[in-house]
């Protein structure tokens, strides 16, 4: 399923970052994920709220960011006030402390840098975005929408956190350099060029400082690397098959095979070019429908000031999950005694030997309720092959469960901390709610009533408020004088939907026999 919609693209701006120690570091993250939108026009999104969760719950629980390290700004919480206010606050805390690493992360629509062949500098939609509000701006070269969060206005933000290091990762169409990466380097004083040397930096973008001919010299004050899906003039997707956007399926494969190779004892180090190289290579190796990822779009790499600077920077510092098993002690064999005179006593028995201790038991029980609704388990990346509603023993520790309800394509991802000898139940809510208005165009009429229809059945006129729908994908579609509205909507168990459709009543025109009628537009 392509994330793309009318005149738009979809936008994942997602970045994770720490580092050994972390949880001593001063470092913040700013995570937002949207998949439902208030306008009627934009169809929501399967994956990019739930991404943004299962990334905030690896920095929590696996990178040792603490819940007060990041604001996370979901769905109907995800305003551009809100994102605005939140985004200018972690610069404000910024310039009073230096922040060791600062994490931006945007999942959700966003916008190319052209509309009808205009320019434009609205960039990422918020949950109150709307797309018919685009205007000349200035000599009406430029598409404005100040509904939408400014690219100018972001770059700018970001030049301004007082940070050592920022990781950006942008999962959305055409989301290269020249869309994003380039401002942010032109903002710096710097210019972007792809790498044509060999295969071993394919997609990586050379920093070169403006007027000078060769490479930025190494700089340790301030390094920026920012990941993008695809170059400038690629599409990108999400896929119903990996049940994530291309970049966050291969972001979870790659971190799920590191935490498996390492114990959970330790952390492992994950640098800038491990991550990408890594990224790089399932993108060349997992096949949806037949074809790699790669032949539709591969990822691009722009590092700040330089490549060499910043490919050692550390991505993100992981727990591990195997399980440490010591070796045996050696056992040193002892000589016979020697045999007692004759003049000796028989020495008494030896004692029975002890019983055999009971083994320690080192896993634990979960049982995973999720209701009517019966989904697919994954247990750390792996697909176990069975369902939801049923108990599973799992080794100590914390483990990462992926929750798949198949017939609405909804994906839901947790972390479980397993206690060993003991059982636990954890529910997982798998119903949520859709509200459904219509208003006029103008203040003090009344809109007409709006028959509605979800995935082909009818549920009744507006106002209308459905509270036990299951989370995932549907169809919604709108019905009044004939003329009809569809959509795609994601529901949520954590996020009631209200969608509201402005309804414009037009005179019909003369020649008509119904001439007393109305037409209607949406």
């Amino acid at each position: 399923m392509s994330r793309t919609f009318k005149r738009s693209v979809l936008a994942v701006l997602l970045a994770l970052a720490a580092g050994p120690g972390a949880s001593a570091a001063n470092n913040r993250a700013l995570l937002i994920g949207i998949s439902q939108y208030a306008d009627p026009e934009m169809n929501d999104l399967a994956y990019a709220d739930e991404d943004v969760k299962t990334f905030s719950s690896i920095l929590k629980n696996f990178a040792d960011y603490s819940e007060s390290d990041m604001t996370v700004l979901l769905n109907d919480r995800a305003t551009k006030q809100n994102i605005s206010s939140a985004l200018l606050q972690q610069v404000k805390d910024s310039q009073k402390q230096p922040v060791d690493r600062f994490i931006l992360m945007y999942a959700g629509h966003g916008l190319p840098s052209a509309i009808d062949t205009k320019k434009t500098n609205s960039f990422l939609a918020p949950h109150d975005a709307y797309l018919n509000q685009f205007f000349p701006e200035g000599a009406g070269d430029m598409l404005g929408n100040e509904t939408f969060i400014n690219k100018a206005w972001l770059i700018r933000q970001l030049s301004s956190m007082n940070a050592k290091n920022i990781i950006i990762i942008l999962d959305s169409c055409y989301s290269g350099a020249k869309d994003f990466g380039s401002l942010y380097a032109d903002n710096l004083g710097f210019k972007t060029e792809f790498e044509t040397g060999g295969a071993s930096k394919r997609g990586i973008m050379v920093v070169r400082k403006k007027g000078a001919g060769g490479a930025v010299e190494a700089s340790t004050e301030r390094r920026i690397a920012f990941l993008a899906s695809s170059r400038e003039n690629q599409p990108s997707a999400e896929y119903k098959e990996l049940q994530h956007g291309a970049l966050s399926y291969t972001l979870f494969e790659y971190l799920n095979a590191i935490r498996k190779e390492t114990e959970e004892t330790e952390h492992k180090e994950v640098t800038v070019e491990g991550m990408y190289s890594g990224i790089s290579g399932l993108f060349d190796t997992v096949k949806v429908q037949g074809e790699v990822l790669s032949r539709a779009h591969q990822p691009v790499l722009v590092a700040l000031p330089s490549y060499d600077d910043v490919k050692g920077m550390g991505f993100v510092s992981l727990r591990g999950i195997k399980i440490h098993v010591p070796a045996p002690e050696p056992v040193i064999a002892q000589a016979p005694p020697e045999p007692p005179a004759a003049s000796t006593p028989p020495a008494a028995p030896p004692p029975p030997p002890a019983p055999p201790a009971s083994p320690i038991k080192t896993t634990g029980d979960i049982y995973l309720a999720t209701g009517q609704d019966q989904c697919e388990v994954s247990l750390d990346g792996v697909k176990t092959g069975r369902g939801s509603n049923d108990t599973f023993a799992l080794e100590a520790g914390k483990h990462v469960i992926s929750l798949y309800l198949r017939k609405t394509n909804y994906n839901r991802t947790l972390v479980v901390d397993v206690k060993a000898g003991e059982s636990s139940r954890v529910g997982v809510p798998l119903r949520g709610t859709l509200m459904v208005e219509s208003r006029p165009a103008k203040s003090g009429d009344r809109a007409p009533d709006l028959d509605v229809y979800l995935d082909g059945r009818s549920v009744g006129r507006t106002a209308l408020t459905l509270s036990d729908v299951a989370a995932g994908t549907h169809r919604l579609r709108v019905v009044v004088n004939g003329v009809d509205k569809s959509r795609q909507v994601e529901i949520r168990p954590d996020s009631p939907l209200l969608v509201r459709y402005k309804i414009v009543l037009k005179a019909a025109p003369a020649k008509r026999d119904d001439s007393g009628a109305e037409d209607v537009t949406f």
